[in-house]
């Protein structure tokens, strides 16, 4: 008999142990002596993390046995093992906080793999842990482990979904032994309903001990539909009734009537789920199959537009029923991994939009879902690498897209999606002539200014204002001047949609560097004046995440301009040098959208996070253990700095990740034994040491909980350590405040109980 656990390797199989029915936190303590305590501890939550995604590939693995019809584990003697199985994996999960209430399995889409890789081609999200196969294999490379059995696994177990036509699978995680019961019977169900289809035969299940057939209920296109079925089946609802409520729901959505208006769904099942008087009585599956918003968003609290509602119904009308084509056209939609993708794949996708727009054109009534498709891409396709349009060509109604290693993929695409590549490649190349106008003359022709007119969504005039207003901040020699600079900052505001993302990434690196401080400086006097800081904030965020093995001078002030923006208001932060430490003392004037904004992009982009502040903390210890001064504009001082300013970020804004790492300072910065008081320049940078240390204090008390309180107690029990690592005054004055920031810590993560 086949074994219902993944084999995992021996460094996967360690970690996996230690998660059995335990909190996953409370790893095996590890010796930190003599050693970066802060890497040690950024690797340990990696470790954590990594256990979870190992207990989260187990539990889709399982799940995709019970959904095999013909699998054993779908049968009743070992249906035991199983509900044991769930139940001890459901049991860590659901206490670790970084694991969100519900799993969504999706498929990727598949652009640009080869056609052996298409069926394996998913993602797993939960919360803040999100993996695919590629994930596996990277974290089996930095175990030095072989990933073949954790991927044969996972990947039998995509190939499960794909057999099923399942585009998207979303699991709610189960807090009780009643919860988890309804889920195995409703996953036991679902395989006899796959089983049925394809048979094209009832649906056999068993009740009090007798076997009953009942038809699949079918949605508003006369489609079996699985969730549909499982809402009738766990509500007891008769065929024919569940079946009259579809009809009647689908003439209501379809009715012109006022009070139809005000519901925005995806499906059938969606809308009688959002109709109160329907939902006050059903209690839904604890699963989801096929339901087309999943393919849309992530995040169960993330809104579905009326427009997002329109698209995702007209893809599923226009697919032909196949799952795997509706998940494809509307990833190239709303994807949210421009960015990273090359050439070719961003040609197939935008051949995909170009059918569905074609499609748009037969309708009626089609120019809103235009506009929601066509204003999507054009969001999307500003976030592409600048040096990918080097590689598009627009010919006519064809993109030619060359990408190295893989050759030029010709695609025929929308003569507006022709139009939206084309400015994007003018854009690209009339940001490179702004950038340059600083050091030379360089003359823009009326396409640059067309340009820059749709970009900033301004007149052409008013692109040639703020054209000639840059250059007016920089002298023949390319030297910038903080006062011209000051004065057309009100003026800049009319730009605001675009004009922080350009000054930060074209003009940051590209001034001399005695120019670099006092232009980010100014920077902030134009932060203080947004009236959409979200949009900067992710600006600041992206190019944090970029290049996180790389430290810039600009770091620093990015941290910095993100502590202006996650405040509502700013006037007590009246330094442009340093945020001052006592924002953390209160919440009064944290914007808290901007924070679960920025928490919640962190949280996504973790591993990037962990290396960009494990990166900053390596250089860091490299200049204090150095006999010499670096040649760099980044001294000491400045990587003291950039780390406080970093801490100071993430103990505003919050999130697991944050946590993560200021607990990971803690365990450094809270031992005077660390490698870091030992160094040969420690002594003279004492005081900037032990002023981090307070704000590492003041952070873990905002984001930290009760579990806490030990680490900060022991801080308390060495304070007499670190007193002899001194002889100043001013220094002993600060042993006084560790000790005062330490009992404010303490009270504030007690009162969290």
């Amino acid at each position: 008999m086949e074994s219902d656990d993944i084999n995992l390797d021996d460094s996967a199989e360690e970690l996996y142990a230690q998660l059995g029915g335990v909190e996953v936190r409370k790893l095996e303590k590890h010796d930190f002596s003599g050693s970066d305590r802060l890497e040690q501890g950024l690797r340990e939550e990696r470790r954590r993390y990594d256990a979870l995604r190992i207990q989260i590939g187990n539990l889709v693995y399982q799940v995709s046995r019970c959904l095999d019809g013909g699998s054993k584990a779908c049968k009743q003697d070992l249906e035991r093992m199983i509900l044991v199985q769930f139940e001890n994996i459901f049991g860590s999960l659901s206490i670790n906080p970084e694991v969100g209430n519900k799993t969504l399995i999706r498929y990727k889409g598949a652009f640009g793999g080869n056609l052996v890789d298409k069926k394996t081609d998913y993602e797993i999200l939960s919360g803040d842990i999100s993996f695919d196969t590629e994930v596996v294999r990277a974290i089996s490379k930095g175990q030095g482990t072989d990933p073949s059995k954790f991927l044969e696994k996972l990947n039998r177990g995509f190939e499960t979904f794909w057999n099923h036509s399942i585009n998207n699978l979303i699991l709610k995680i189960p807090q009780n032994r009643q919860e988890l019961k309804r889920l195995l019977v409703s996953l036991q169900f679902a395989a006899r309903y796959f089983t049925a289809i394809e048979k094209n035969s009832p649906i056999t299940i068993s009740m009090r001990g007798k076997p009953v057939s009942l038809p699949p209920i079918h949605n508003e296109n006369n489609v079996p539909d699985l969730n549909l079925t499982l809402l009738a089946v766990l509500n007891g609802l008769h065929p024919q009734k569940m079946q009259a409520m579809v009809h009647k729901v689908d003439s209501l959505m379809r009715s012109t009537e006022s009070n139809a208006k005000k519901y925005s769904y995806t499906s059938i099942y969606d809308a009688i789920l959002k109709i109160k008087r329907f939902r006050s009585k059903l209690n839904p599956s604890p699963i989801e199959v096929n339901n087309i918003k999943w393919l849309m968003v992530s995040d169960g609290q993330a809104p579905v537009s009326d427009q997002m509602a329109n698209v995702a119904r007209l893809v599923m009308d226009s697919s032909g029923g196949s799952s795997t084509e509706t998940a494809r056209v509307l990833k190239s939609v709303y994807g949210e991994d421009y960015a990273k993708i090359d050439s070719q794949q961003i040609a197939e996708r935008l051949h995909l939009t170009s059918g569905l727009l074609e499609t748009i054109d037969t309708k009626s009534k089609g120019a809103e879902i235009k506009t929601e498709v066509l204003n999507n891409m054009e969001e999307r396709l500003s976030k592409v690498n600048e040096n990918v349009y080097d590689n598009l060509q627009i010919e006519g109604n064809e993109i030619k897209a060359y990408t190295p290693g893989k050759g030029t993929l010709t695609e025929k695409v929308h003569t507006k999606i022709g139009k939206i590549v084309t400015f994007q490649k003018n854009r690209s190349e009339t940001k490179k002539k702004m950038t340059q106008m600083v050091h030379r003359v360089i003359k823009f022709d009326v396409r640059d200014f067309e340009t820059l007119a749709e970009d900033f969504k301004v007149s052409v005039d008013q692109a040639k204002t703020l054209v000639k207003m840059l250059k007016s901040c920089f002298d023949s020699q390319g030297n910038f001047s903080k006062s011209t600079f000051g004065r057309i900052i009100p003026d800049l505001e009319r730009y605001e949609r675009r004009i922080f993302d350009f000054l930060w990434h074209n003009l940051k690196e590209s001034l001399h560097q005695n120019d670099r401080s006092a232009f980010l400086d100014s920077l902030q006097l134009l932060v203080d004046r947004l009236k959409q800081p979200k949009n900067s904030l992710s600006v600041l965020l992206e190019d944090l995440f970029q290049n996180p093995s790389v430290i810039r001078f600009a770091d620093r002030k990015a941290f910095m301009l993100g502590n202006r923006l996650v405040r509502s208001y700013s006037q007590e932060i009246v330094s442009y040098q340093i945020t001052p430490e006592d924002v953390l003392l209160t919440n009064k004037g944290i914007d808290q959208k901007i924070t679960r904004y920025a928490a919640w992009k962190i949280d996504k982009n973790q591993d990037k996070f962990f290396e960009k502040i494990g990166t900053i903390h390596r250089r860091l210890l490299e200049d204090l253990d150095s006999d010499e001064d670096q040649n760099s504009l980044m001294d000491v001082q400045e990587l003291l700095a950039l780390e406080r300013e970093s801490y100071i970020f993430m103990a505003l804004v919050g999130g697991n990740t944050s946590r993560s790492i200021l607990l990971s300072a803690l365990k450094e910065y809270g031992h005077p034994e660390s490698d870091l008081y030992q160094l040969s320049k420690s002594q003279k940078h004492m005081a900037d040491i032990l002023q981090l240390l307070k704000v590492v204090i003041r952070g873990v008390g905002k984001v930290g909980d009760s579990n806490e309180v030990a680490f900060i107690e022991g801080i308390k029990g060495r304070l007499d350590v670190f007193s002899q690592l001194t002889n100043s005054l001013h220094e002993t004055d600060l042993i006084n405040q560790l000790k005062e920031s330490a009992d404010s810590a303490k009270q504030k993560l007690m009162a969290k109980t």
